[in-house]
């Protein structure tokens, strides 16, 4: 019993060392399935690593190559911009050919020639048949006929400023009344300082011996069909010494002031009735305006400047002609017919005094040059033309010319 007791010890021992080896080997394969799993994950991170870094380069690569061409072409650009540069300079540097320079010409002597047909078809003037010339100086230019059409564009703007000087001749042309010199009128030539010369009709009083007035002849804001009054009338009801045709109006005998005849747009204050007419232009800043409240003026190159100081009197009108003593006229805002050359007219005030002019034969920009030479160190520009007109003394020295819309009127204290 005692031999068999050992073989059964021994089985059980062969049993439990069999158990605990499958169990340490289940184990070891548990382990070794974790390690595997883990070898896969850490491979496959590994992977993902390796992949973003060739993305990496291959993306930086492409970024870098963009940035290349990129570069490349804007090389390219400023080599052709340079380039072109230096043509451009060549071309600025060569001499302009006679035929440029010939069109050149022509292309300014047909702007003249436009500008004085409309300038000659305002007044009624005869534009001398140019309109039926237009095909055949369009043949000249097909052509090439340059020197032909040169010759024939001068002819016409001869024939042109002819046919208005007619105009101009057939206007009321009063002599010059002589009044002494103590009255503050006189004519005289005055030469400026751009060389032109033109004959000036000038009232120049001293402000504190009299006082300014702009009157109306309406009593409301008017639109068409509007009162008017001759200048003697307004200086005769007023006890005025002297007076001027005011701010532009729309005439009767301009086909464009249908609708609108005798108005006037531009803001004034009426002296006699203490109020402003189209007091929304008051706030216009292409017009210019002159204020006076008694002896003391104001002057505003643009309307819109107003600051609703109080006055006595005041008038403006397009455009400003000086300003502190400077020209502010600006060229390119002028009409056609601000740029041809007629009777103009202007109020001006220097240091001490108040100037009412009509300047002959002169552009408005000439205006400007005539009034400094006079002394002024601000002046506005005002209607003139058909429409001018200047009495000194109850009589007329430049007019009567139409009915005037508005006036300004120089009062003795």
């Amino acid at each position: 019993h005692i031999h068999f007791a050992k073989k059964i010890a021994k089985l059980v021992i062969v049993v439990i060392a069999i158990v605990g080896y499958s169990g340490l080997v289940f184990y070891l394969f548990l382990e070794l399935t974790n390690i595997k799993k883990h070898s896969d994950s850490i491979r496959s991170e590994f992977d993902a690593i390796k992949q973003a870094q060739d993305n990496f380069q291959i993306n930086f690569s492409e970024d870098l190559f963009n940035e290349h061409l990129a570069l490349i072409e804007k090389s390219s650009m400023e080599n052709e911009l340079t380039a072109l540069e230096t043509d451009i300079e060549k071309i600025k540097a060569s001499a302009v050919s006679p035929e440029i320079e010939q069109l050149n010409k022509i292309y300014e002597s047909y702007g003249d020639v436009q500008a004085k047909v409309k300038r000659n078809e305002l007044v009624k003037a005869d534009t001398a048949q140019t309109k039926e010339q237009l095909s055949e100086w369009g043949s000249y230019l097909i052509n090439k006929d340059f020197s032909v059409l040169e010759t024939s564009l001068s002819a016409k703007i001869t024939d042109l400023d002819n046919a208005y000087q007619k105009y101009l001749d057939s206007l009321p042309k009063p002599e010059p009344v002589k009044i002494a010199a103590a009255s503050g009128y006189s004519y005289s030539t005055v030469k400026t300082e751009k060389g032109t010369t033109h004959g000036v009709y000038l009232i120049k009083l001293p402000l504190s011996e009299y006082r300014v007035k702009t009157i109306a002849a309406i009593e409301n804001d008017c639109k068409d069909n509007c009162p008017t009054k001759s200048l003697q009338q307004y200086t005769s009801e007023n006890n005025a010494y002297a007076g001027m045709t005011g701010s532009y109006a729309c005439p009767p005998d301009y086909a464009s002031c249908k609708g609108k005849v005798n108005s006037f747009d531009f803001a004034l204050y009426d002296s006699n009735d203490r109020k402003w007419f189209n007091k929304g232009a008051l706030t216009w800043f292409k017009t210019g305006m002159i204020t006076f409240n008694g002896s003391s003026s104001k002057f505003y190159r643009k309307t819109s400047e107003y600051d609703g100081d109080s006055v006595t009197a005041g008038v403006s009108n397009f455009p400003s002609l000086l300003k502190n003593g400077e020209y502010v006229v600006d060229e390119d805002l002028l009409t056609s017919y601000q740029k041809v050359r007629a009777l103009r007219g202007a109020v001006g005030v220097g240091s001490e005094n108040i100037y009412l002019v009509y300047v002959t034969n002169a552009t408005v920009q000439e205006t400007a040059y005539v009034m400094k030479s006079l002394g002024a160190k601000n002046a506005l520009n005002l209607d003139g033309g058909g429409t001018a007109a200047m009495v000194v003394n109850g009589k007329y020295v430049v007019g009567p010319g139409r009915g005037v819309a508005n006036a300004i009127l120089l009062i003795k204290n």
